[in-house]
């Protein structure tokens, strides 16, 4: 009862599952992925609880495809036993879920990846970076048409640090699926000079034991919950903001994506971004021959904040949609 039956391009539905560390999202989107018209969230808490209200969600509407775009680490290869699972996450509980098994009721093309790599889809093939190139066919020229972009990489910083890939315009898989956020990293002196030396329960002084909100809560010797009061004035900022161009900067000189996004909960501190651009520049210090790094404000239109600005079409939730519609289309090119 959950697949509709040989819906258009136009009337096709799908459904989407952002499952982040903090809360699950499950909305359904009508003909394109970003267009989101019902979204509802549910607090992470145990795989059990919070999987059981979602698939209670769903299984009150009618939808054509899944995709589901997961905090992870995460198993994305098809072939391997634990396919579907979130893995060696050191959140509590969540720890070898299997998360794609609990949807197998419903009968319909499914797609599985990091809430990263969905957010990254999303970002180079709905947002509106570098409109003026890479124009999707069909989709007009003018300006306010949507222009999609061949690789991007999307940055969450918040509860942990995830980084998506999307290059040649599919989602980075290899061994499994990149994991940035864990890539060490050279200290700030303000943290040698305290002996700050990271949160990370795998390696400590990683990027996501330097910036995400455990480390800046353990490092301000405060509640989380209290960072939103920390003034923008703080030296705590400067210092995370070279973490993130140490990782910006990984990525130039590997990856090299047309784009490169930050979002998350800590990047809702706006004063991040240009702290974060300016010295992402001083790091390559002139050697990539770009201009998007000949000055400060050609620079600020490559290191970018997210374009989706709607609460129900996020970057994570629009990701997952994104994984639906990838997994239709493979479905229908087989049949």
């Amino acid at each position: 009862r959950t697949t509709r039956n040989m819906s258009t391009a136009t009337d096709v539905v799908y459904a989407g599952v952002e499952a982040g560390g903090t809360s699950f999202s499950v909305g359904l989107a009508h003909g394109t992925p970003d267009n989101v018209l019902e979204r509802q969230s549910f607090p992470t808490t145990t795989p059990e609880e919070t999987l059981a209200a979602v698939v209670a969600w769903l299984k009150d509407r009618k939808f054509d495809s899944l995709g589901i775009a997961s905090f992870g680490p995460i198993d994305p290869v098809p072939s391997s036993p634990t396919y579907g699972y979130i893995t060696t996450t050191p959140k509590p509980r969540w720890n070898m879920t299997p998360v794609l098994k609990a949807f197998e009721q419903f009968k319909c093309p499914k797609g599985f990846d990091t809430d990263v790599n969905g957010a990254a889809l999303s970002e180079a093939r709905l947002g509106l970076h570098r409109q003026d190139k890479y124009p999707i066919s069909g989709s007009g020229s003018g300006k306010d048409s949507h222009h999609h972009i061949g690789s991007c990489a999307y940055i969450t910083v918040g509860t942990g640090v995830g980084v998506g890939l999307m290059v040649e315009e599919r989602p980075v898989h290899g061994l499994l699926h990149p994991e940035m956020g864990h890539i060490c990293t050279p200290r700030h002196p303000a943290d040698v000079a305290s002996g700050f030396e990271g949160s990370c329960p795998f390696h400590k002084g990683c990027i996501e034991g330097m910036v995400s909100n455990g480390s800046l809560a353990s490092r301000l010797g405060i509640p989380a919950e209290d960072l939103p009061k920390v003034p923008d004035d703080h030296p705590v900022w400067e210092t995370v903001g070279f973490y993130l161009a140490h990782l910006c900067t990984t990525l130039v000189l590997t990856v090299s994506p047309e784009v490169i996004v930050l979002g998350g909960g800590v990047m809702n501190r706006s004063i991040l971004y240009p702290i974060v651009q300016r010295t992402a520049r001083a790091l390559l210090n002139g050697y990539i021959a770009s201009p998007v790094f000949e000055s400060d404000e050609a620079v600020a239109k490559y290191i970018v904040k997210s374009r989706f600005a709607t609460e129900k079409a996020t970057p994570g939730m629009v990701g997952a949609m994104e994984l639906a519609k990838i997994a239709l289309d493979h479905h229908r090119s087989k049949h």
